[in-house]
């Protein structure tokens, strides 16, 4: 029975490797081949995850191929903790992302608005709206060409070259919501959409005292980079992104467990 289970825990200490390797690599690639800080921004946290799967693993190779029980002591111990600091973090990004986004409804033109990102009570949006943060996230959304789609740029060149008039509602349906919340100004501004970047404000001005309103602007840098209504996109979209993680976490944290626990019945044989 212990032989099996020094088979199997050895074996998957070798996927463990080998995931390992892939984080560091990845890491490296991005601080090599990044064009921006935005896009580093992994670059730390992949290479030492990635080291500590490979040196987690590399012991529990040690471990189980010579029998080492000093190295199947400290493999064991560092995998508990590992497993601990998983769930946490696990169990962190499930608090912060599944507090609901606060709503309200514009009565006068029935359409839901966001509210301002300092009436939520919950983590993540108060770190989004610092100003500190919200400047560098800003500045990555900038970078990223955020207001730019390229399917979009592709068809406006051939629709050119062909001397037909590119079709605004083809761009709208292309935005993705983060893209609405940064890149248009709120409906309830009344605006009039020129094409697929410039608004006219009306000469009686916004038909909204939305403060929004007042921040948009035409310039590709700034548009609505600066509304509320950006900001709680990016929250909502860093909600997003963080529960995949967290399943990703989950699928992680059954396999550190299977092996913690095949390690210990090869421990203890």
């Amino acid at each position: 029975m212990g032989c099996i289970c020094n088979c199997f825990v050895g074996l998957l200490n070798c996927v463990l490797l080998t995931v390992g390797i892939g984080f560091v690599i990845s890491g490296a690639y991005l601080n090599i081949k990044g064009n921006s800080d935005c896009e580093k921004v992994l670059t730390t946290p992949l290479i030492v995850m990635g080291g500590l799967l490979l040196i987690l693993s590399l012991i529990g190779i040690m471990g189980t191929s010579c029998s080492s029980t000093l190295c199947m002591y400290i493999y064991l111990t560092l995998m508990f903790l590992l497993i601990l600091g998983v769930l946490a973090f696990t169990i962190f990004v499930f608090m912060i992302t599944n507090q609901a986004v606060g709503k309200v409804i514009a009565d006068s033109e029935k359409v839901i608005e966001p509210k301002n990102p300092m009436d939520f009570s919950n983590w993540l949006a108060n770190k989004v709206n610092k100003e500190n943060n919200w400047k560098k996230i800003k500045s990555c959304l900038i970078d990223a060409r955020l207001c730019t789609t390229e399917e979009y740029k592709l068809e406006f060149n051939f629709l050119v070259l062909v001397d037909q008039v590119p079709d605004i509602e083809v761009y709208n349906k292309s935005l993705h919501d983060l893209q609405v919340a940064c890149c248009k100004p709120p409906d309830v501004c009344g605006f009039t959409q020129k094409n697929e970047l410039v608004w006219e404000v009306p000469k009686s001005g916004p038909s909204s005292k939305d403060k929004d309103c007042k921040k948009w602007s035409n310039d590709g840098d700034k548009m609505c980079f600066e509304c509320d209504s950006c900001k709680v996109g990016v929250v909502e979209n860093l909600k997003r992104e963080w529960k995949a993680l967290a399943l990703i976490n989950i699928c992680l944290l059954a396999f550190l467990i299977l092996i913690y626990m095949l390690g210990c019945c090869s421990f203890c044989c």
